[in-house]
C-alpha cells in the first residue's frame, strides 16, 4: 500500500520540526553557555577584530555573490522572487561593508571609526535584511520578466537607498540616536530595534512555514533554518556589554553560518535546480527522441513493406501470385536489350484445356485453386531465372533464357507431367513455343508465333506442347 499524499506532507513536516528544533537546542544551548554559564569573555582588539574583519568579508562575499547569481539566473527564470533577496542582499552587502570599516578599531575612513556608527550600520543592514525576506513570502514562485531596462531600473533603486545610508549614518551623526555607550554598553534605543528585527523575522519564518506546507519544496527548508539562526544571531546582540566580548562574537558566528544557509539556498534554488532540471530534460528528451525514432524506424518499415506491396501489386497477378503482363514485357525488354552472344530464349503461350468446364462443373472458387496449382507446379519445375506471367483468365505465358526450342519443349513436358500428378481435380494444358530471334525480334511478334503453336496443339487433340 503507497503512501498518500497527506502521510507525505505530514513526514516531512515532521522533518522539518526535527530540524527546527535542533537549531534551536543548539542555538539556545550555546547562547546560555555564554551568558548565563560563565564562558563571556571580553577579547582583546588585535584577537576579535581579525575574527571579526574574516566573518564580515565572508558575509559581504556571500551578499554580492548572491545578488550575482539572482541577478545572471533571473534571464532564465524569471524568478521575481530571488532576484528581490538578491537586490536586498546586495543593500546588506554594501551596508556590512561600511559596518565592517566603522568599528572601533579600524581605520578611519571618511570620518572617524566608532562603535556607534557601526552599531548604526549593524541594525540597518539588519533590519533590511529582515524586511526582505518578509516581502519575499508574498512573492514567492510568482515570475515577472520585466521589459526593457526596469530591472536595472530596481538595481538602481537598491544602489541610491545605499547611498542615501551612507550619507546620513556617516557625515550626519546627530539625526540618529546614540546606540552604544562604552563602558555601559547598549543603549535602550538599539535593544528594542532589534528585537523589532526579530520580530519581523519571526514573522517571516511563520510566512515560509506556511509556503512549505503548501509547496514541499525543499529549498525552503534553507531559508527557515537560516531565519533561525539569525534570530539568535540578533539575540545576541541585545546583551553584550563590550565591542569585543563572547557575546557578540556568538552573534556573528551565528550570522557566519546563516550566511552560508543563504548562499546555498540561492544557489540550489537558482543554479543547481536549473542544472538539474536541464539535465532531466534532456534525459526526457532523449528518451523523446529514441521513442521517436523508433516510431519513425516502425514507420519506414511500414512504409517499406507498403511500398513492397505496391510494387509486387502493380507487376503481380493478386490471385495466383504470376508477373502480370506489364512485368513480363519489362523482363523480355531487358532480357533482348542485352543479349548473350549467340544467345536464344524462348517463350511459351499456355492455356488450360475446357477451363469453362470446371468452372461449371466445380465452381469458380475450385476454378481459381487450379490456375494457383498450376502457377504453383511451374514455379517447381522452371529454374529460378525462368518467369511465369498470367496474361489473363486461364492464359499464361513461360520466359525461358537462355533456352532453345528443345530446352523449352523439355521444360513444358515436364511441367503437363508435374500436372498429372499434383492436380485436383485434374487437368490439361496445351503450350506453344515461340523462339527468339528465330520465330521474331520483337515481343509482339514473338507472342503471336507462340499462339499460333498453341492453337496447333489445341487442334492436334490439346495437353501437348508444340
Amino acid at each position: 500500500m503507497g503512501i498518500t499524499e497527506n502521510t507525505l506532507q505530514k513526514l516531512r513536516m515532521a522533518n522539518l520540526g526535527l530540524k527546527i528544533l535542533l537549531v534551536t537546542v543548539v542555538c539556545s544551548s550555546l547562547l546560555i553557555a555564554v551568558e548565563f554559564l560563565g564562558l563571556k569573555t571580553i577579547y582583546q582588539p588585535e584577537v576579535f577584530l581579525p575574527i571579526h574583519t574574516n566573518i564580515e568579508f565572508f558575509c559581504v562575499f556571500v551578499a554580492l555573490s548572491t545578488f550575482t547569481v539572482t541577478w545572471y539566473s533571473y534571464l532564465n527564470n524569471c524568478s521575481y522572487y530571488s532576484y528581490f533577496i538578491g537586490l536586498g542582499l546586495l543593500a546588506v552587502g554594501f551596508i556590512d561593508l561600511f559596518h565592517f570599516y566603522s568599528y572601533e578599531g579600524m581605520p578611519h575612513i571618511f570620518t572617524r571609526a566608532c562603535a556607534n556608527k557601526a552599531t548604526l550600520y549593524h541594525l540597518l543592514g539588519r533590519l533590511i535584511m529582515a524586511v526582505t525576506f518578509l516581502v519575499s513570502v508574498l512573492l514567492y514562485k510568482k515570475k515577472t520578466c520585466f521589459i526593457g531596462r526596469f530591472r536595472c531600473y530596481m538595481l538602481a533603486v537598491t544602489l541610491t537607498i545605499v547611498g542615501f545610508v551612507f550619507t546620513i549614518v556617516t557625515w550626519n551623526p546627530d539625526l540618529y540616536p546614540v546606540m552604544f555607550i562604552k563602558g555601559q554598553g547598549l543603549t535602550q534605543p538599539k535593544v528594542l530595534t532589534e528585537y523589532f528585527i526579530i520580530a519581523i523575522l519571526l514573522a517571516a519564518v511563520f510566512g515560509y512555514l506556511r509556503l512549505y506546507k503548501k509547496h514541499m519544496d525543499g529549498y525552503l527548508q534553507f531559508i527557515i533554518i537560516t531565519l533561525i539562526i539569525l534570530v539568535f544571531s540578533e539575540l545576541c546582540f541585545t546583551s553584550y556589554q563590550s565591542l569585543y566580548d563572547t557575546v557578540n562574537l556568538l552573534g556573528h558566528l551565528f550570522r557566519f553560518a546563516s550566511y552560508v544557509l543563504i548562499y546555498v539556498a540561492i544557489f540550489l534554488n537558482n543554479v543547481k535546480r536549473p542544472y538539474l532540471e536541464l539535465v532531466s530534460a534532456r534525459e526526457e528528451l532523449a528518451r523523446a527522441n529514441t521513442v521517436l525514432e523508433e516510431k519513425v524506424r516502425e514507420r519506414t518499415r511500414d512504409l517499406q513493406e507498403a511500398n513492397e506491396k505496391l510494387t509486387w501489386a502493380a507487376s503481380h497477378d493478386s490471385l495466383t501470385g504470376a508477373i502480370n503482363r506489364m512485368e513480363f514485357s519489362n523482363r523480355f525488354k531487358k532480357l533482348v536489350e542485352n543479349p548473350r552472344e549467340q544467345a536464344v530464349h524462348c517463350v511459351v503461350a499456355i492455356d488450360f484445356d475446357s477451363f469453362k468446364k470446371i468452372n461449371d462443373t466445380y465452381g469458380h472458387a475450385v476454378g481459381d485453386e487450379c490456375l494457383k496449382t498450376f502457377v504453383r507446379a511451374a514455379r517447381e519445375v522452371l529454374r529460378p531465372a525462368d518467369s511465369v506471367a498470367r496474361f489473363g483468365g486461364d492464359e499464361f505465358m513461360l520466359l525461358l533464357p537462355n533456352t532453345p526450342r528443345e530446352g523449352a519443349r523439355v521444360a513444358g513436358e515436364k511441367l503437363r507431367s508435374h500436372l498429372v500428378k499434383i492436380a485436383d481435380p485434374p487437368f490439361t494444358t496445351s503450350m506453344g513455343i515461340a523462339e527468339w530471334p528465330k520465330d521474331g525480334r520483337k515481343e509482339k511478334e514473338l507472342l503471336n508465333r507462340a499462339d499460333k503453336a498453341l492453337y496447333l496443339a489445341k487442334e492436334k487433340g490439346k495437353n501437348r506442347v508444340e
